[in-house]
């Protein structure tokens, strides 16, 4: 079993209600395809998380001084994991967007490059005859999130969590 801990932006009131209830709303279809959109606890995790707060600000889809963090355990199988980022994957997914040229667009944000990977994620299932409950994938840093070093560091690691079951201790942090 792995335990994976992550941080996610919210509002607050979206924050009270998850803690609450202990569930999270899967977007059906994110950036790199269908799930619950957590950073990998880093050094950046929570500032990234407000900068993607501060983005959904900027588009209308949160209110301003509204943004509050929550630090979640997510409990996977290994199994079930499915890392995106190894080599052999990253080959898989490049063979796989060539056929599908189409569906590829870098300025999309949660549209068909989301479908694309709902595609893959669903093609590897199939094959392997099982699901992926947990993804990690590198995503872009937020847009105007200017402290994380994408030189260094590379996009910055992700968890998409398809199966929000496996996401545990919801707890809340201030930015």
């Amino acid at each position: 079993m792995l335990i994976l801990k992550g941080i996610h932006g919210t509002t607050r009131s979206a924050a009270q209600k998850i803690v609450q209830q202990q569930t999270f709303q899967a977007t059906p279809t994110g950036r790199v395809g269908s799930g619950v959109y957590f950073w990998r606890d880093s050094l950046y995790a929570k500032e990234l998380a407000f900068c993607w707060y501060e983005y959904r600000v900027r588009k209308g889809d949160y209110q301003a001084h509204e943004g509050i963090l929550l630090a979640a355990d997510i409990y996977v199988n290994e199994n079930e994991f499915l890392d995106l980022e190894h080599p052999s994957y990253k080959d898989a997914l490049s063979l796989f967007a060539k056929t599908r040229p189409s569906e590829i667009s870098p300025a999309d944000d949660a549209g068909e490059l989301g479908v694309l990977y709902n595609l893959f994620i669903g093609e590897l299932e199939i094959a392997a005859q099982q699901t992926y409950k947990v993804c990690q994938v590198r995503i872009p840093s937020p847009p105007k999130c200017l402290n994380y070093p994408t030189f260094l560091l590379g996009n910055p690691l992700a968890y998409v969590v398809r199966d929000p079951t496996c996401i545990h201790s919801v707890n809340l942090e201030e930015g």
